[in-house]
């Protein structure tokens, strides 16, 4: 477990960053006081067995330091322990919620620790005396003397002999009497014949000014410079007064010899030089008398320190206890404060959240369980917080929205007051939801009368019909609008109303009702007919008076004629009375359109082959001198459509004879039909290549009598727009680039299966009329 507790006085308080930082700094205050500590006494006892004389100072540095180091965190364990254990024993005085718990826990880290720990002082200190008394054994020590001495005498022994070679170069020098300058060259024989005799690596005479007077060196030590050494030597033979004595070292695998040379001057003995000997001393006996007297040595110095160390190791292992113990007592401390400190802060956290705050936090860090608890509880705490600023600012949105929906609703009220348009909206199960004062006084029923209740019920049947008219063609065409104008009878008087039908749904698309917004165009229709047969007088007028006009001139030219009484009269009279029957024949003509543009009768689709149609058409002008191109593009997938064929047909005639008519010269056609994405719709697409039609005249192309011929009814793209009409469709015109003009019909599928309802929905959502 890792638990970071707070200590401060006040649970659940949150440390500042100040307190952080405080805590930080007295962290490392206290690191430093410890390591300057341990440096101290670790200095301190260095100096202590320095002077002391025990050994080598660095044999015990490490040991020092390791004791040092256990001294400090002993203190400061203890330390801990007593202040943690005195406010222990304050909280159950007290009864602090949590200081029982801590308690039994501390007891049982204890226990758990004692037995252990004093095993292990025990066997420890039994297996370190044992050690200790195998490394100062008394037949150890003994064995490492003899060693020591024969070492010794073998020592002595080769320095003897290596002395006694020596001497003996010395005797025969003084016996000859070689020292004298006369008697070199026989010196230097001298020397070179006893370093192969004896087994010499160097000879060397010097005299008494340490200057070489002859040498001889064996050929492997001719790299070797061992003047130095030798030169050393001869600096410590004893003053001239004092008897001369030798000199010996060793250099490597050699041991050098340095004996004065005398000899007797005015009844006293002089040093008048030194003669060197450079022997070979065997490599394996100079490395083990080397080894023996340094493990003696070593072995003398560690007996000094053998109450210290044990001692100090003694020591160790009672401090090592102690700290296990102690470590163990801190540890329940520290696992219990984890624990109990965590549980507290969320025992107040419960109460101050009770009381309403929060914004309150539990500033506990963990990795385990109890962190997990802690983490969870603050997630919770947040989580309220946020659902509880939601649910404030939610009823806040609430207010507002009930404010502008009440602001809205009023305003809407207001304008459905107002307006001169009738507004009833029908919820789904049929009952009348808005009905406003136009809608009163167009239909001459109180609001009260209607409002709530089943519009089955209070709704005039002349104003359900064509609602219910309207609505079956709105499932025919699958569409939630139509618009169309309507004629009903209501108290004795016939009005003409135009009705607007569109469905309503809330975002999800679920069906919620529908809204009907009629207005009441009885005087207006009354004056557009008004004026529409006067234009219609004006048309027929104009359209009669201009056959009149040559009649009146040949029936002028006849009777001149007549009365001349001129031999050409009947050529005369043959002429003038074709062409006033050509011209009856005109009058004749205009007057049949007029009767079929005004008796036209109501369509009787019947499942027909548009394409078939289009191509039966085609046959007629194919071969016509205008037309050069004539271009079908008729898609597969246009099906049967509920048409009346000879209506259908009239149409596209219409349209070819205007297409040829407005061609100046040769031109195209092209004739394509299309089924719509929705596959509810088809179109068609009629083009030519003719003169094209002017923006100014496209809004009044499709009413009577507007034409751009010279002699022209004005009532063929009339009659087209009446039929297209009346088979739910609709047409418009736009150019044909680069020359031309293009007239798009649009024409609802209308299946046969669709005409129960307006929705495909259950019957509970459904409205029919």
């Amino acid at each position: 477990m890792s638990y970071a507790p707070s200590t401060g006085n006040n649970l659940g308080v949150p440390f500042s960053e100040e307190t952080a930082a405080l805590k930080k700094k007295r962290a490392r205050r206290t690191l430093l006081i410890i390591l300057s500590a341990l440096a101290g006494l670790t200095v301190l006892e260095i100096y202590f067995i320095k002077t002391g004389g025990a050994g080598p100072v660095s044999d015990n540095i490490a040991v020092l330091a390791l004791f040092n180091i256990i001294l400090i965190l002993l203190v400061l364990m203890i330390v801990l322990i007593i202040k943690n254990l005195i406010k222990l024993y304050s909280e159950r005085k007290s009864k602090t919620q949590g200081a029982q718990f801590r308690t039994k826990l501390i007891v049982a880290f204890l226990i758990l620790a004692l037995v252990p720990s004093t095993l292990l002082f025990f066997v420890a200190s039994k297996l370190f005396s044992y050690s200790i008394g195998s490394w100062f054994n008394l037949q150890v020590e003994q064995t490492l003397q003899s060693s020591m001495e024969i070492a010794r005498e073998h020592y002595a022994y080769m320095e003897s002999n290596a002395l006694l070679k020596t001497r003996k170069i010395e005797n025969f020098i003084t016996r000859d009497q070689l020292y004298l300058k006369d008697n070199r060259e026989q010196l230097q024989n001298l020397i070179a014949q006893k370093l192969d005799e004896y087994d010499l690596g160097t000879i060397i005479i010097y005299d008494h000014q340490s200057q070489v007077v002859v040498s001889a060196v064996h050929p492997n030590l001719a790299q070797l410079n061992m003047e130095p050494e030798f030169l050393e030597m001869i600096r410590k033979n004893p003053k001239e007064d004092m008897a001369p004595e030798y000199q010996s070292t060793t250099m490597g695998n050699y041991l050098a010899i340095a004996v004065p040379l005398t000899q007797i001057v005015e009844d006293k003995l002089r040093v008048w030089g030194f003669i060197v000997t450079l022997n070979h001393f065997p490599e394996s006996a100079l490395e083990k008398i080397t080894s023996i007297q340094n493990t003696y040595e070593d072995y003398k110095r560690q007996s000094f320190l053998k109450l210290p160390v044990s001692a100090n190791y003694y020591t160790t292992f009672l401090m090592i206890t102690l700290l296990i113990l102690f470590s163990a007592i801190w540890l329940g401390i520290y696992i219990a404060r984890g624990i109990t400190i965590p549980i507290q802060q969320l025992a107040f956290a419960t109460r101050k959240i009770a009381e309403g705050d929060l914004n309150f936090k539990i500033d506990v860090q963990a990795t385990d369980e109890i962190g997990t608890l802690v983490e969870s509880f603050n997630s919770m705490t947040d989580e309220l917080n946020e659902s509880r600023k939601k649910v404030q600012q939610a009823n806040k949105n609430l207010q507002d929205s009930n404010i502008e929906l009440e602001k809205r609703r009023a305003y809407i009220a207001s304008i459905l007051e107002n307006i001169g348009a009738g507004v009833v909206s029908i919820d789904k199960g049929g009952r009348v939801a808005t009905f406003n004062k136009a809608a009163e006084q167009i239909l001459q029923i109180p609001t009260q009368q209607v409002f709530g209740f089943n519009y089955k019920d209070h709704l005039p049947p002349s104003f359900q019909e064509p609602i219910r008219s309207m609505i079956l063609n709105m499932n025919q065409n699958n569409k939630e609008f139509w618009e169309e104008q309507a004629d009903i009878h209501l108290g004795g008087t016939n009005l003409s109303l135009l009705v607007n039908i569109q469905v309503q749904r809330d975002p999800a698309g679920k069906y919620m009702g529908v809204v009907i917004v009629f207005e009441d165009l009885t005087q207006m229709i009354k004056s557009q007919k008004v004026a529409a047969w006067k234009e219609v007088a004006q048309g027929i007028a104009h359209e009669i008076k201009n056959p009149l006009t040559p009649i009146q001139l040949n029936t002028q030219r006849l009777r001149k004629k007549y009365h001349e009484n001129k031999e050409d009269f009947d050529k005369i009279f043959d002429e003038s009375m074709d062409i006033i029957s050509q011209e009856v024949e005109g009058m004749k003509e205009l007057l049949n359109e007029f009767l079929r543009f005004s008796r036209m009768p109501t369509p009787n689709p019947q499942p027909t082959n548009l394409n078939q149609v289009i191509e039966d058409v085609s046959k007629i002008y194919t071969g016509h001198e205008k037309l050069k191109n004539l271009h079908k593009n008729l898609s597969p997938k246009v099906a049967i459509l509920p048409l009346d064929s000879e209506q259908i047909r009239r149409v596209f005639i219409n349209l070819f004879e205007n297409a040829i008519d407005a061609i100046d010269g040769e031109g195209s056609i092209t004739i394509s039909t299309q089924l719509k994405p929705d596959s509810s719709t088809v179109q068609i697409e009629f083009s030519d290549t003719g003169q094209g039609i002017s923006p100014k005249d496209r809004d009044k192309l499709f009413l009577p009598h507007f034409t751009t011929k010279k002699r022209g009814t004005g009532l063929g793209l009339a009659i087209v727009t009446r039929i297209v009409a009346d088979h739910g469709g609709e047409i418009r015109v736009k150019d044909n680039p680069p020359q031309g003009t293009t007239f798009i019909i649009e024409l609802p599928m209308q299946l046969a299966s669709k005409a129960e309802s307006l929705f495909e929905e259950n019957k509970s959502e459904t409205l029919s009329f």
